[in-house]
């Protein structure tokens, strides 16, 4: 979330009462200036709130520091700094190898005031009332997925008109606009908000139009109706699987079952799972803190998040084991206050697992794609299996929490290794062996999470004293912004753009060359090679766009 990620440099700090829903003043510069701090956990990819003006009145519901109550498609929010503070938060992204998510909302425009009042003509540029449906309040319901659709969301006080996503002109507007945003900014992937509320045959045009990966908030517990969704934009976050992780990881008594079994019918629902983006919290849903304080309990979710199917997408905040609910909205805390704390135990945890997860791939290019096998399952512990037979990670995981008894897990099929395999435990960087029964006796200690690896696989992984390994291996880069001068409503008009191109399309002869041998980027929904590496949403509150861009994860 923009507003509550990171105040610029030399910012004075103001009071941010959360429950007030007021802004809060983070800024664009401020992430430029925290994307060290985002880079040390390991992530490659970061997805800020919506960016378009938004309607700018105090309201009975707050403001709109979120950033889905858009009002003109075509403006910023100056709230959170101005096209160039936009311009240099992207191109500094890119230069560390990083890629760039914009969060962007197709299902509604918003107003301050009863339905009835609407002035449709500042809403751009829908600024017409033929363009929306007609009023009706949403049931908020998957059981009704026309009222779903056609209705809307919002409050008396804040209602968001629905825009009629069928009419073709307003898909003709939509898909003009997302190739402009693309083009203009030189984004890598998108989140769209509230996808779910939007039928799902508009995504195939407007993907087309886009370009780049995308990946929607589809807010339903039933597979199938997530999965329709994902198979026409290619990648959804994965809800039913959320409530999944948190059922079985907040207390003792969690259902670990029900968890794999979900692990299980998503790949049959989904033409590809592993598009999925896995998360266990967000700006709409409590953190997990919230359930339970526990940090062995959160540590072993953070390992399901990083090493389990899908995504890996992390919220602002996790990684500081912030707490904040729902009702009213404190789980959209100011991250400064915590003083961006790298000691904290998840944020050192979420570097080690990425790099872990980042190694696999490298030694594995078939890793993202190979769905996690189920090797041992108890009252309180999942153990999984991921990768190919060398670079095969081993995941066990507990529910039972900091004040457990010691234990030890038993695996003595489906892992893959021989007998007398050494492995490495990576997160305590132990040593154990595979027995003369082919059987891992894992110790487990205080609830906390343990990763496998093969000990002689682990050179170039940067773990455990490893010092042989470089860092990211790059697959694309983008050439420095460019600004050039165009006509817009009759007037001349400067526009910076940046292009995305890969590596593997830079010659010596140089950029010019470079830029005159890029192709444009396709966007087909479903498309594999367009998977994003694990995110930190570091966007406001709204939503997340999860990144593109060949294969890191």
């Amino acid at each position: 979330m923009t507003d509550r990620f990171a105040l610029a440099n030399g910012t004075t700090p103001i009071v941010c009462n959360q429950a007030d829903g007021y802004y809060c003043g983070g800024q664009w510069k401020g992430i430029h200036d925290q994307l060290d701090y985002i880079q040390g956990m390991g992530f490659d990819a970061i997805w800020i709130s919506p960016i378009v003006a938004q309607m700018p009145q105090w309201t009975a519901d707050g403001m709109s520091y979120a950033g889905y109550w858009q009002q003109n498609l075509y403006d910023i929010n100056l709230a959170f700094g101005n096209s160039t503070h936009l311009h240099d938060l992207i191109d500094a992204v890119h230069a560390r190898g990083m890629f760039f998510m914009l969060d962007i909302v197709v299902n509604h425009m918003a107003w301050n005031g009863h339905p009835d009042d609407i002035q449709y003509k500042i809403l751009q540029p829908f600024s017409d009332q033929k363009y929306y449906h007609k009023y009706c309040p949403s049931g908020y319901s998957d059981d009704d997925l026309d009222n779903l659709e056609e209705c809307w969301l919002g409050s008396p006080e804040v209602p968001l008109a629905d825009l009629d996503t069928g009419d073709p002109i307003v898909r003709q507007l939509f898909s003009m606009w997302i190739k402009t945003q693309v083009w203009k900014w030189g984004v890598d992937g998108l989140r769209i908000d509230a996808g779910i509320n939007v039928e799902p045959d508009f995504f195939p045009d407007f993907m087309e139009a886009a370009g780049v990966f995308a990946t929607a908030e589809v807010y339903t517990s039933h597979e199938d109706i997530m999965c329709t969704w994902t198979d026409k934009i290619g990648s959804s976050l994965n809800y039913p699987l959320y409530w999944k992780i948190t059922e079985a990881f907040q207390s003792s008594d969690g259902d670990m079952s029900a968890l794999g079994d979900m692990m299980k019918s998503e790949r049959s629902a989904c033409k590809d799972s592993s598009l999925l983006g896995t998360f266990s919290e967000n700006h709409d849903v409590p953190r997990f803190a919230n359930h339970t304080t526990d940090m062995s309990r959160a540590e072993n979710v953070a390992a399901f998040i990083i090493m389990a199917d899908g995504i890996p997408v992390a919220y602002q905040g996790s990684e500081q084991h912030l707490q904040g609910g729902t009702n009213p909205f404190t789980n959209r805390e100011p991250l400064w206050e915590t003083g961006y704390d790298r000691t904290a135990p998840i944020y050192k945890l979420y570097n080690t697992l990425n790099l872990v997860r980042r190694h696999a791939i490298r030694s594995d290019d078939g890793f993202t794609k190979y769905p996690s096998d189920i090797i041992h399952q108890d009252d309180h512990t999942i153990a999984m299996r991921k990768g190919n037979d060398g670079a095969q990670t081993i995941t066990i995981l507990s529910n039972t929490g900091a004040d457990s008894s010691d234990a030890t897990v038993q695996l003595c099929q489906g892992h893959g290794f021989s007998s007398n395999t050494k492995l490495t435990e990576v997160l305590s960087c132990t040593n154990l062996m595979v027995d003369g029964s082919n059987c891992i006796n894992v110790p487990v200690k205080s609830g906390q999470p343990q990763v496998l690896y093969a000990a002689d696989a682990m050179s170039g992984s940067t773990l455990c004293g490893d010092k042989s390994g470089d860092k990211v291996a790059l697959t694309a880069v983008t050439i420095s912004s460019t600004t050039i001068t165009t006509t817009i409503g009759g007037q001349p008009t400067a526009i910076r753009t940046a292009t995305t191109i890969p590596l593997s399309e830079i010659t010596p002869t140089g950029v010019g060359a470079a830029r005159s041998a890029a192709a444009p980027r396709a966007a087909l929904p479903g498309r594999t090679d367009m998977l994003v590496g694990s995110t930190l949403m570091a966007a406001l509150m709204t939503g997340f766009a999860a990144t593109l861009i060949r294969c890191l994860g």
